[in-house]
């Protein structure tokens, strides 16, 4: 008796159940989820973001002082590297680490608060949803006790 399956049903069989297969394997794997520089806009994103951040600090009652006689587009450049760099971006960078940088400041816990609330509304300004500001409160937070040293209060 012959077989339901002849040779070229076989291999018509075996060839559409490996190329399902292999679709089904294929659409199974989840997509790579955007780092969170891209989540950002990537470089442009972020230098918006870091520009309407310290237009922020500026008009900030509580913390405006330690912007006076600052460079302004030095200081964007800076953090928009050390961001663009710290989530996920391409360039690598180079500045001076976030405790020698504020070391001598002198900030309190209130002030990062207050620079945290300027960079959450920065995001909201730019459009950056829930799960994008979550994410970018993660890093800050992670970074407070460097940017707090022993100077923190």
């Amino acid at each position: 008796m012959r077989s339901p399956l002849s040779g070229q049903r076989l291999m018509l069989v075996l060839a559409v159940v490996f190329t399902f297969g292999m679709q089904v394997s294929v659409a199974d794997e989840p997509a790579a989820a955007p780092s969170l520089y891209d989540r950002l806009g990537g470089w442009d994103g972020i230098d918006a973001i870091v520009r309407d951040t310290v237009a922020l600090h500026q008009a900030n009652d509580k913390i405006a002082h330690y912007f006076t006689d600052v460079d302004v587009e030095q200081l964007v450049n800076h953090v928009t590297a050390f961001f663009a760099a710290g989530t996920g971006g391409p360039s690598k960078y180079e500045g001076r680490d976030m405790t020698t940088t504020h070391a001598s400041m002198g900030l309190t816990d209130e002030d990062f608060d207050s620079a945290v609330a300027d960079i959450m509304k920065s995001l909201e300004k730019n459009g950056k949803d829930e799960s994008v500001r979550a994410d970018v409160t993660t890093v800050l937070y992670s970074l407070k006790p460097a940017v707090m040293g022993a100077a923190g209060n």
